[in-house]
This record gives structure tokens, C-alpha cells and sequence, in this order.
């Protein structure tokens, strides 16, 4: 049983707020793996991050596209039977240039970098959020990077890779991340 199940409802949110470590003091329940605790924050990025309306039709799926074997499962247990403004949310594994429009959300596993430009750079023409867990994401034109401080994960945003986009982050999310821009370089 993943540790994120023992957890109905709120545990998304607790997580994308930080609450979530991961480490465990003894006396709690068993400490979150750093896969769980990724895909609980992709799953929040559909809630905090807002894509203009023409890059989804009424009644399409929400896809979030991922280039990472460990994570993808645990994704799409996360996600089954989750709806958000009536598109229900599925996860993608293969995914190609000729099939990238499909997505919304694009995470890129350490396993597959370097990713070639082109890929990101098509993405954000796309609209597609951009996530991985390699600290430089974000340095190489990415727009958020998963990465591990002080013993929690924690994302870091390039605020002018988002813009690129058309895209929207809350308030919440940034005042939780490391906000960078391309003339800042990576993470803080």
C-alpha cells in the first residue's frame, strides 16, 4: 500500500503546501517515498496553475505526460476517477512531437536527460507546463523543477519560462517555491 492512499482527500493539498517530508519522525506513520510525494505535486499543479482556455475543448481529457517509469503508476493511481472543471485527468507515457498538443502537464524524468531543446521549446508554444526533477530544469528553459531541500521536495519556478506560456500560478504555489527567472539562472 503506498502511504499516499492512507490519505483520502486532503492529503493532495497538504502535500503541494509543503507539509508532507520526506522523512518521518519515529512516532509517525511511515515517511512518504520522493515518487509519492512528485506525483502529489503534479497532481496540484492542475489547481494551481491556470492554462488559457483555448488549449483545452470542452469534454477533453486533462493529460499529463510523463517521461519517468517510477512515477507514471503512481500518477495514474493518484488521478483515477479525478475530474477537474469536467475533464477527467489521465496519464500518458508515450509521448512524441507529432502527439505533444495532447498534453497539459509535461514531466521529464531524470532518466531521459538531457531532453533536446526543441522539446521545450515546442512545449511552451503548446502551453504545456513543464516539470522535472533535475535542478537545471529550469536553467534550460523549463518551468518547474522538483528538487530536494532541506529534506522535502520543493519547486522551484521560472517565472519568465511560465509567461512563455500563457500560463497562470497561483499565489499559493509561489509563495511555497523558489521563483527564478531566465536572468537568475537554476535554484536558489
Amino acid at each position: 500500500m503506498h502511504a499516499l492512499s492512507r490519505f483520502p482527500g486532503r492529503w493532495r493539498l497538504l502535500l503541494t503546501l509543503g507539509v508532507a517530508t520526506l522523512t518521518a519522525p519515529a512516532s509517525s506513520v511511515e515517511p512518504f517515498a520522493e515518487a509519492e510525494v512528485k506525483a502529489a505535486f503534479l497532481y496540484n499543479f492542475v489547481h494551481f496553475v491556470r492554462w488559457p482556455d483555448v488549449a483545452r475543448k470542452p469534454g477533453d481529457p486533462f493529460r499529463f505526460c510523463v517521461l519517468d517509469d517510477t512515477l507514471a503508476p503512481l500518477l495514474s493511481k493518484a488521478v483515477q476517477g479525478e475530474n477537474v472543471d469536467n475533464h477527467s485527468l489521465t496519464v500518458t507515457r508515450q509521448i512524441e512531437l507529432r502527439n505533444l498538443a495532447e498534453c497539459q502537464i509535461l514531466y521529464v524524468g531524470d532518466a531521459v536527460w538531457p531532453v533536446h531543446p526543441e522539446l521545450l521549446r515546442r512545449a511552451t508554444a503548446l502551453r504545456i507546463l513543464t516539470v522535472s526533477d533535475i535542478p537545471s530544469f529550469t536553467e534550460k528553459g523549463g518551468m518547474i523543477a522538483l528538487i530536494r531541500k532541506r529534506g522535502r521536495i520543493h519547486p522551484v519556478i521560472n517565472m519568465d519560462a511560465i509567461a512563455r506560456a500563457d500560463l497562470r500560478v497561483s499565489a499559493k504555489l509561489l509563495n511555497l517555491a523558489t521563483v527564478v527567472g531566465d536572468d537568475k539562472g537554476g535554484a536558489e
